[in-house]
């Protein structure tokens, strides 16, 4: 069964069946947010560096992940890649990584810390493909 049934059906009872499931309205999945809207199985993590270069990997692949508070890093092992994420308050990261939250994780300058709020900083992503 379709996981947006409840969606289409609330659409048919609006008597607007043929509306798109992503119309601006539908919260299941918010474009330019940094999270999904609710847990499920079926998601991807996108990485995202400074100078535009992008690699996303499905959390059905996702085996592991571990935080070390001491060196303000994640450790992220997917059965095709290992990622590293440095950063400052990252705890929060990873409790979003566990609950497959996390949509987009976006690299920043460290420069650029102070400006970041009170929520986590990534400030390198490394990736080692596994042979």
């Amino acid at each position: 069964m379709s996981q947006d049934f409840r969606n289409r059906y609330q659409q048919m009872r609006d008597s607007d069946p043929t509306a798109p499931a992503d119309k601006p309205g539908n919260t299941d999945h918010e474009p330019e947010s940094g999270q999904y809207g609710s847990q499920s199985n079926v998601r991807n993590l996108c990485l995202v560096w400074p100078e535009g270069r992008r690699l996303f990997l499905n959390y059905s692949y996702l085996v592991s992940a571990e935080y070390l508070p001491d060196e303000n890093m994640i450790t992220v092992t997917f059965t095709t890649h290992t990622v590293l994420l440095k950063g400052i308050r990252l705890k929060e990261l990873f409790d979003d990584l566990m609950s497959h939250l996390s949509r987009l994780i976006i690299c920043a300058e460290a420069r650029y810390n102070p400006l970041a709020g009170d929520g986590p900083v990534v400030n390198d992503i490394t990736v080692a493909q596994h042979k």
